[in-house]
C-alpha cells in the first residue's frame, strides 16, 4: 500500500511540477489510434504462453493460432481448448483503464482484466509465462466481469493504479489458479469449462476505455517553485492516508 500511495504522489507531484498530463480516451482496437495489440494463447494454466494473431471483425478483436478453426465462434477470443488473451501496450503512457466494450459474443462473455505493476520492467512479451503464474510475476487481477454481452462493461480499476500493459482474456481468472471458466458452483467453486454451467466463452473486444498520463518531454528539469507543489501534493496524500487509517 506505500508503494502504490508513493507512486499516486509521485505521479500528481509530476503532473503539477513538469507539464505532464491526464487525459480520457476511447481506443477502437484494430484501429490507428489503438494501443500496440499482440495475441497469447496456452494449452492450459500450467502450460506456456506463446504469440498467436490478432483477427481483426467489424465486432472487434480476436485471437488465432496455428491449427484453429477460423470458423465462428472460434475465431473469436476464447477459452476453448486453448486460453487465449491480448496484450495491449500503451508505449510510454501510463493508463489507467476503466471500461471494456465487446462487439461480439457467442455462447457466454465472461472476461478477465489484468495490468502490469511489478518493479522488473516488462519487455511487452508473456512468451514462457503461465497464466497460473501470472499474478506472482508482477501482473495485478483488475477483475473479472461476468456476462458482458455485447456493451461496455465498467472496470472498478483503483484511482492510483496506472500501467503501460494490459491484458484481456476470455473467462475469469483466480490467483494461483489462472484463467477460469468465469462461472461458478452454488458451493462458490468455480465450474468446469463446458458447455452447462461453465459455459465457453467467446468474445470480441471492441474499444476499451480509460485515463492516460503522459509523462513531460525527457530532459525537462522542475523549477524549485513547482518541486515545492510536489512536496505539497506528497503531504496532502500522506494525510489522507492517515486519516483513513485512523477511521
Amino acid at each position: 500500500m506505500k508503494k502504490q500511495l508513493f507512486r499516486m504522489a509521485l505521479i500528481a507531484g509530476v503532473a503539477v511540477c513538469s507539464g505532464s498530463t491526464f487525459a480520457a480516451s476511447n481506443w477502437t482496437l484494430g484501429n490507428a489510434n489503438a494501443p500496440v495489440e499482440t495475441a497469447w494463447h496456452a494449452s492450459s494454466n500450467t502450460g506456456t504462453i506463446a504469440k498467436g494473431t490478432i483477427n481483426g471483425y467489424s465486432g472487434g478483436v480476436g485471437v488465432a493460432y496455428s491449427g484453429e478453426s477460423t470458423s465462428a465462434p472460434q475465431h473469436a477470443l476464447d477459452n476453448n481448448v486453448r486460453f487465449e488473451s491480448v496484450l495491449l501496450d500503451f508505449g510510454a503512457d501510463a493508463v489507467r483503464l476503466t471500461s471494456v466494450s465487446l462487439g461480439y459474443y457467442s455462447n457466454d462473455s465472461d472476461i478477465f482484466v489484468l495490468a502490469y505493476t511489478g518493479l522488473t520492467p516488462f519487455a511487452g512479451s508473456l512468451a514462457g509465462a503461465t497464466y497460473q503464474n501470472l499474478l506472482s510475476s508482477g501482473w495485478t487481477l483488475v477483475g473479472n466481469q461476468s456476462n458482458v454481452g455485447v456493451g461496455t462493461t465498467t472496470l472498478a480499476t483503483p484511482d492510483n493504479l496506472y500501467s503501460s500493459f494490459w491484458l484481456i482474456g476470455a473467462g475469469g481468472f483466480a490467483s494461483g489458479v489462472g484463467v477460469t471458466s468465469g462461472d461458478k458452483n452454488t458451493n462458490g467453486s468455480w465450474a468446469a469449462l463446458g458447455t452447462t454451467k461453465g459455459k465457453y466463452d467467446y468474445v470480441k473486444v471492441s474499444a476499451v476505455g480509460g485515463t492516460t498520463y503522459t509523462p513531460p518531454p525527457s530532459g525537462s528539469v522542475p523549477e524549485p517553485g513547482s518541486l515545492a507543489l510536489a512536496g505539497i501534493g506528497l503531504m496532502g496524500l500522506v494525510g489522507i492516508r492517515r486519516r483513513r487509517a485512523a477511521t
